[in-house]
């Protein structure tokens, strides 16, 4: 069997080779479950049972095991479903812009460390290749979005040795630039309500001449 690498999520996702011919045939199905359970779960987000009993609840059951069937049929005629980074975490709790841009550098430096294991030059591949493969372990592995909050909570709580405000200053050319845009911005939205039509008067009311 090929050697497995898989991410070590508390030492920065570095890879740890795994070798399937070592493990036991008990272990190595455990394994092999706990694999399929992301896959045989996909496309089940919009799928809620929390507060339904009854009829409702079992028809939201229903529903969901009829999309497990779907995507056991897929791993079986061997297509995988292609996944989304996910926005929102397993309790329904968004993940914020930061985590994701985060989690994403981290899937990123895998890609790249599995290109340079096989022998590979990062510079020979674009970058948008390497943003895709990313994209697809973070669908596939949420402790990405773990590590990366962890990282965002660690990195928020360092305090700076220095103060900050007497090595870097604000750019008079980069605000004159931000407000000139704010400005624009504005000028075209009053133009746009300018253009709106007035609103028309309540049927019955009377236009009284003095």
């Amino acid at each position: 069997m090929a050697i497995l690498k898989i991410p070590v999520t508390k030492a920065g996702n570095r890879l740890i080779e795994v070798d399937p011919g070592q493990l036991s045939d008990e272990i190595y199905a455990i394994a092999l479950v706990e694999g399929l359970k992301p896959l045989i779960n996909k496309g089940m987000s919009k799928i809620l049972t929390k507060n339904l009993d009854g009829d409702e609840l079992e028809a939201a059951k229903s529903a969901a095991y009829a999309i497990a069937e779907k995507n056991l049929e897929n791993l079986y005629a061997g297509k995988v479903r292609k996944g989304r980074v996910a926005a929102t975490t397993a309790d329904g709790k968004k993940v914020p812009g930061v985590v994701l841009t985060e989690a994403r550098r981290l899937a990123k430096e895998v890609v790249k460390n599995e290109i340079r294991a096989s022998g590979g030059k990062i510079s020979h591949y674009e970058a948008s290749e390497i943003t895709k493969a990313a994209n697809e372990l973070l669908a596939a592995d949420s402790s990405f979005i773990e590590t990366a909050t962890a990282n965002i909570e660690a990195r928020t709580k360092i305090k700076s040795a220095v103060d900050i405000s007497t090595l870097i200053h604000e750019s008079p050319k980069l605000v004159a630039a931000a407000e000139k845009a704010k400005a624009e911005r504005k000028s075209q939205l009053s133009a746009k309500q300018a253009g709106k039509a007035a609103p028309r008067k309540p049927k019955g009311e009377a236009h009284v001449t003095h």
